[in-house]
């Protein structure tokens, strides 16, 4: 897969990620590692098309708990008020589904307790990451537990009319021309993404559209708003500025100055 998509980056985050074995990356995105405690602001979370099972740990590396988090359709914030270690599984959209087996149905905007979606797997990565004493190690850790459990899936891709689907929105095929293109019924498309992804055909496109928005901003700051309403095929900029509210949280102006900020400290 070749889309990468773009998290949210303020310029005091203690945020990075790491690449995961390349025999995984056609559904790990990342491992991701973030820092926090009391005195850090919250973490703007922005849609990526990504889940994430996240990992909670003290600083000195014990697991404290292992969550599942969805694709999310808007922002949100995350923050701690003690001192943790988060390490985050960041799956492609739909890359999580064949590791778990079951459906995706109701993950969307969810965080939940891995062990009250799949308690085996829940089981297994807590014994798997428990006693690392680096970061690396823990890495390498998931890294092996990751291969061996691709070695036995019986399914080991999403479904391809929603592959195909995907990678004609990342190429700049409209939402209808993909809808009457494919293989499947639109009401068979619609069941085969909920239950693979958790989320509909048109919130795939939506967040993609706004991934493909946020990364212009990010590296063309000075870009007019309303070329990137044509562009992406808005309604008008009342209806781009609603998307982008939904999405940050802020009006396109408060974007614009929070990337400028980015692009200075680069």
């Amino acid at each position: 897969m070749t889309y990468r998509p773009k998290v949210w980056q303020d310029s005091v985050n203690d945020y990075q990620e790491v690449a995961p074995d390349v025999r995984l990356s056609s559904y790990i995105q990342s491992y991701w590692i973030s820092y926090t405690d009391s005195s850090s602001p919250p973490s703007r979370v922005i849609p990526d098309l990504c889940s994430d099972v996240i990992v909670q740990l003290s600083t000195e590396l014990d697991v404290l708990q292992v969550n599942i988090c969805g694709p999310s359709t808007h922002f949100f914030y995350s923050y701690s008020d003690q001192p943790l270690i988060y390490f985050g599984i960041r799956y492609y959209l739909g890359g999580m589904y064949p590791f778990l087996g079951q459906s995706f149905k109701g993950l969307k905007d969810q965080l939940l307790e891995l062990a009250l979606f799949e308690k085996g797997i829940a089981t297994d990565l807590i014994a798997c990451l428990s006693g690392q004493e680096s970061l690396s190690a823990l890495i390498e850790s998931a890294n092996l537990y990751f291969l061996e459990r691709l070695n036995r899936l019986t399914v080991k891709k999403i479904s391809a009319p929603i592959q195909t689907f995907f990678e004609e929105h990342y190429r700049g095929i409209s939402y209808s021309e993909s809808i009457a293109s494919s293989s499947l019924s639109e009401r068979t498309l619609q069941r085969t993404f909920r239950e693979e992804t958790g989320l509909s055909p048109y919130e795939v496109f939506d967040v993609l559209r706004f991934q493909k928005v946020y990364q212009e901003l990010v590296s063309r700051p000075t870009i007019d708003h309303l070329d990137l309403v044509e562009k992406y095929g808005f309604f008008d900029q009342a209806h781009y500025s609603q998307k982008l509210k939904k999405m940050t949280g802020l009006s396109p102006q408060s974007i614009r100055q929070h990337v400028g900020i980015l692009q200075d400290n680069i």
